[in-house]
């Protein structure tokens, strides 16, 4: 009997022993090498109609004007004044931008600056012409109006400035001789022929037979038309006498040919067609190319309008 029983519990044991590998398997996952998508959460459907609300500003970022001192709260009070600068700076930009403009204005009147000119070699005056009106300028006119009877009032009008011309022109210009001696030698020169340049009795140019006369009469003048243009006061065709130049507007711009008024409406000039010749300033020609005239004799007097 104790035989069939230890018999009959290692035969227990035995069966035990071959049953558990089955239960581990059994108990164990199924594994597979597929792969396995892990699961997605969806997030709630939200409607196009039924917006998110958005999340309202925490208080204390609506209240940072409450955490400002009160100066800055009353900050329309201060930008008046800041109004007021900006109004006043304008004001004063433009009364600067009116008193440049005006100083340009006086640095190009060419007029002022010609009788600044003019006191300086009359002895009136010792400052630089500018073409500005100055204290300095306006004390030198009043001297010279006083001396010479007008009215002295500081001003340059147009007596002042046509007295100043004539003064300092009978300081400077070509004394003693008379309009009709440089008539008469220009007409003794009819004939030479045109040569461009030409300064002799062999050939002249316009301004060279000018500047030639009257260094025939001991007089001098400048060599070229246009700084001819430049010398002595100027004087309208009614004014015009013997002696006088006249000038025209030819081949270049401004004065490129000169002549010498002989009186009664005529010029002698070096033509580049016939040579020396008298012209009418009634042709069609001269009258259309007239440039205007200078007076550089002081015996030919004093212009007067």
């Amino acid at each position: 009997m104790k035989m069939k029983k230890k018999l009959a519990s290692v035969l227990t044991v035995i069966m035990l022993a071959c049953n558990l590998p089955w239960q581990a398997q059994a108990a164990a996952p199924i594994v597979s090498n597929k792969p396995h998508k892990a699961p997605v959460a969806t997030p709630p459907a939200v409607s196009e109609a039924q917006p998110v609300r958005a999340v309202p500003e925490p208080a204390a970022v609506k209240a940072d004007t409450a955490v400002k001192p009160a100066a800055e709260v009353k900050a329309p009070k201060q930008t008046k004044p800041e109004k007021k600068a900006k109004k006043t700076g304008k004001k004063k930009s433009k009364k600067t931008k009116e008193k440049q403009s005006k100083v340009q204005v006086q640095q190009s009147n060419w007029r002022l600056k010609v009788a600044q000119q003019k006191l300086q070699v009359l002895g009136f005056s010792d400052e630089r012409p500018s073409g500005r009106m100055t204290e300095a300028t306006s004390t030198a006119l009043k001297s010279f109006q006083k001396q010479h009877k007008l009215k002295a009032d500081g001003e340059l009008n147009d007596a002042t400035y046509q007295k100043l011309t004539w003064e300092a022109f009978a300081k400077e210009g070509i004394p003693k001789v008379k309009g009709k001696e440089i008539v008469s030698r220009a007409a003794k020169y009819k004939g030479v022929p045109y040569v461009f340049g030409g300064t002799t009795t062999k050939g002249f140019d316009c301004s060279g037979y000018v500047q030639y006369v009257f260094k025939d009469c001991k007089a001098k003048l400048p060599r070229l038309a246009d700084e001819q243009a430049l010398q002595g006061i100027f004087v309208t065709q009614k004014q015009l006498r013997p002696g006088d130049l006249v000038f025209f507007t030819t081949y270049a711009a401004g004065a490129s040919h000169v002549g010498i008024y002989a009186g009664d409406g005529q010029f002698w000039s070096a033509s580049s067609s016939k040579g020396v010749m008298l012209s009418s300033l009634k042709d069609d020609y001269w009258k259309q190319r007239y440039y205007g005239a200078r007076r550089v004799l002081i015996t030919n007097g004093e212009v007067y309008k």
